[in-house]
């Protein structure tokens, strides 16, 4: 019996494949599952698992039409009907789809009560207060409205803190690293690649990796932009936590 797990993300696409002890037969990656830009029915999502699910097979040495007996599928801001998923993975008997959040808590929990926050291109924070409960969820509301603490939004906040650094005709820490990292000329440059699509999310927020290699380990004696940055972050994933902990009985929540 051939089962398989894929996580679709707003970076890339996971796929494993596994037989019924657990053991894992082959891994393959595909593009980004997300809508972002994209009509619902524009099928990026079907193609991306797809690739993602033909690498994992291949990688097993499988065919690409062996089926499947069971799929599990964890998609980038889904909210839709779990039982939808057979359109993402046809070869599957069984098959279900749900928010990436979700598939991240069985893989941290294992069903059990607790919270887990995810913090990569995007942010989101999911939990839920027995094994068997339904999952609380916090965030996840896309790059525009939120995803505060996320990768992309700790490159947002750092180019926008040396924008406003820009404005008032001040020096800025991030605005130089910022235009070394993207080989920009000025910060107008990275606000019109990105506004073009010429600059990726994904590509704007590996920034922050730079960001956070900048920020001290403890408060600064004087301003460092990346240390407030970085703290503004850690708030957000921490705000994301305590919004699912206000709303899951507090008594049987594994701390």
């Amino acid at each position: 019996m051939l089962v398989a797990g894929v996580d679709g993300g707003q970076s890339s696409t996971r796929a494993a494949i596994g037989d019924a002890g657990g053991r894992i037969l082959g891994r393959g990656t595909g593009p980004a599952a997300d809508l972002v830009g994209e009509p619902r029915d524009s099928g990026r999502q079907r193609a991306a698992i797809a690739r993602a699910l033909g690498a994992a097979k291949e990688a097993a040495g499988l065919t690409a039409d062996v089926p499947l007996a069971a799929a599990v599928i964890g998609l980038t801001g889904y909210d839709g009907d779990p039982r939808n998923a057979h359109e993402f993975a046809p070869s599957a008997d069984t098959a279900v789809v749900v928010h990436d959040a979700v598939v991240a808590h069985a893989g941290a929990l294992a069903g059990e009560a607790g919270i887990v926050v995810l913090a990569g291109t995007g942010s989101v924070a999911v939990g839920i207060a027995e094994r068997g409960a339904p999952y609380v969820r916090a965030g996840g509301w896309g790059y525009f409205f939120g995803d505060r603490g996320s990768a992309l939004g700790i490159a947002r906040e750092a180019i926008a803190w040396a924008m406003g650094a820009a404005d008032r005709g001040e020096p800025s820490q991030l605005g130089a690293a910022a235009l070394r990292f993207f080989g920009a000329a000025n910060l107008h440059d990275i606000q019109n690649a990105f506004a073009h699509g010429d600059l990726s999310r994904p590509a704007l927020a590996a920034f922050a990796e730079q960001v956070l290699a900048m920020a001290p380990s403890e408060r600064p004696s004087v301003p460092i932009e990346a240390w407030f940055v970085r703290t503004i972050a850690a708030g957000d994933l921490a705000a994301l936590a305590r919004a699912i902990d206000g709303r899951l009985p507090p008594t049987t929540v594994r701390r």
